[in-house]
């Protein structure tokens, strides 16, 4: 029987990836992937979040079963959106682009410094990301926020009213609960209960 899977690492804006085995033999539509093909081809539609839009790619039958896979990106940013390949190629990548983020965290010396520099890497990604895309906020009305970064959390500081919001990044689980929020509200100091007499 012919093999007629690959396998799609999915980079995501939080520098998380997903890796998914696809059939060639089904259409696939589940944002951000779509995927179908025709007797020539498999045409693959990535959603790019920061362009806010797909991005078509056409790759031959025949070209999916060459070694090495394939980088498909964003035409529109420019930034590389997912990896096609044979379950081996595509575990590979995965493994070389852990092992760089490993390798760029200790040249900045903070492998030494953060008590778990792999969490503490995708987090400040992920905050970055809440914050360009306006996800941040405090309670007195500003998005200005500061962040300090600490050896097991990041402090989020609104610059309007001084509040802080304490991002733990002790350990996987602190990672996966700020990965799931939609968004981060720092309670203001200036934000207190009126009493009635």
């Amino acid at each position: 029987m012919i093999d007629a899977r690959f396998f799609i690492a999915l980079y995501k804006s939080n520098n998380n990836i997903d890796i998914m085995p696809i059939s060639l033999f089904r259409e696939y539509a589940q944002k951000p992937l779509i995927v179908y093909h025709n007797k020539k081809e498999v045409i693959i539609e990535l959603y790019c979040d920061e362009c806010k839009k797909y991005n078509k790619s056409s790759l031959t039958l025949k070209s999916l079963k060459r070694p090495g896979g394939h980088r498909l990106y964003c035409y529109g940013c420019g930034r590389e959106l997912a990896y096609l390949g044979s379950k081996a190629d595509v575990e590979a990548m995965v493994s070389k682009h852990q092992h760089e983020v490993e390798l760029l965290m200790h040249e900045m010396g903070f492998d030494d410094y953060f008590t778990e520099p792999f969490i503490m890497y995708e987090l400040i990604n992920h905050i970055h990301d809440m914050a360009e895309d306006k996800k941040i906020r405090c309670q007195c009305g500003s998005r200005n926020v500061a962040a300090n970064i600490g050896t097991d959390k990041i402090e989020l500081i609104c610059k309007n009213c001084g509040s802080v919001y304490i991002v733990n990044a002790a350990n996987q689980e602190d990672l996966e609960m700020v990965r799931k929020m939609q968004s981060i509200t720092i309670k203001s100091k200036s934000c207190r209960k009126l009493t009635k007499y």
